[in-house]
């Protein structure tokens, strides 16, 4: 029986991994710190409970694909009042179950084929998230993991490749405040990256899941950036999540911002091979995101 060889080399996904490294060795602390697959700790907000109550009913039928209106609109809210960034709700966000899903899935949406007649390449951050680099390989890119060092302040430094590197690169995948780093990207950064974007013709992934944790300033994000700069709304896709936000890692909810052509094309995607939100998901992500508090 023959199976295909495009994932013959890729190990066991990270946690596997790691729990088989570890669970073999008893903690040597009585109340341990648990920092695996980074699991929220603090309580959920209390009122979710009932919102779930109240709309149990919708797991009977179909979810929309894209997400309700209200959720979408939500979301954008959200957006204007983080970023101040006025973003269209039905054409430029799409509810994501999870942003693992959508940071996979907007690569088989947006990676062409061929950039100059050539294999295109995927940058990604060294460390990374796997998801980037399963993504790029099952778009048959070229993978390459920028160190994020401290001689690099912790972020990929793009500018240093070769230009033969960047002429083939049609996405870059980038996270801030870094995983596991907790590096934050300045006003500066995200300029000279999206320079960096326009001048080689590439897409910026920013993986944006852990934006809310932070001590006393709020890091900069790419939608910012991006409208404050004037930025082609089509160069940037940002990925959100609820997960480390407001503590429901288990709820899967998230969302991809891009512009309309961009989450035209994750949408149609998606509706063939996505699954979307269950109805009473999408009631307890669209008051999540409206709360201010969470």
């Amino acid at each position: 029986m023959a199976f295909p060889e495009r994932f013959s080399n890729l190990p066991d996904y990270a946690f596997p991994r790691l729990r088989a490294l570890l669970d073999g060795h008893a903690s040597g602390a009585d109340d341990p710190v648990e920092m695996t697959i980074g699991t929220p700790m603090h309580a959920y907000p209390h009122w979710i409970r009932d919102i779930l109550i109240d709309n149990i009913d919708g797991f009977r039928g179909y979810p929309p694909n894209d997400g309700t209106p209200g959720l979408l609109s939500s979301i954008t809210g959200w957006i204007a009042r983080r970023y101040d960034a006025e973003l269209d709700p039905a054409t430029r966000v799409m509810a994501l179950n999870g942003t693992r899903e959508g940071l996979y899935n907007a690569a088989m949406a947006l990676g062409v084929e061929k950039k100059k007649g050539r294999t295109p390449v995927v940058l990604t951050p060294n460390p990374f998230y796997p998801a980037y680099a399963m993504a790029a390989l099952s778009i048959g890119a070229h993978p390459i993991f920028v160190p994020a060092t401290l001689e690099t302040g912790f972020l990929p430094d793009f500018e240093t490749l070769d230009a033969e590197i960047l002429n083939r690169t049609t996405l870059v995948y980038f996270c801030s405040p870094s995983n596991p780093q907790g590096a934050v990207a300045g006003w500066d950064y995200w300029t000279r990256l999206f320079a960096l974007a326009e001048t080689y013709d590439f897409k910026v992934f920013a993986d944006e899941c852990y934006s809310e944790i932070y001590r006393k300033t709020p890091p900069p994000g790419a939608l910012e950036v991006a409208a404050r700069k004037g930025i082609d709304p089509e160069r940037v896709v940002a990925f959100h999540s609820l997960s480390k936000r407001s503590n429901l890692a288990g709820l899967r909810s998230g969302f991809v911002a891009s512009g309309p052509e961009n989450i035209r094309r994750i949408k149609k995607q998606r509706a063939y091979s996505g699954c979307p939100l269950p109805l009473p998901i999408q009631k307890v992500s669209q008051k999540v995101w409206s709360d201010e508090d969470h």
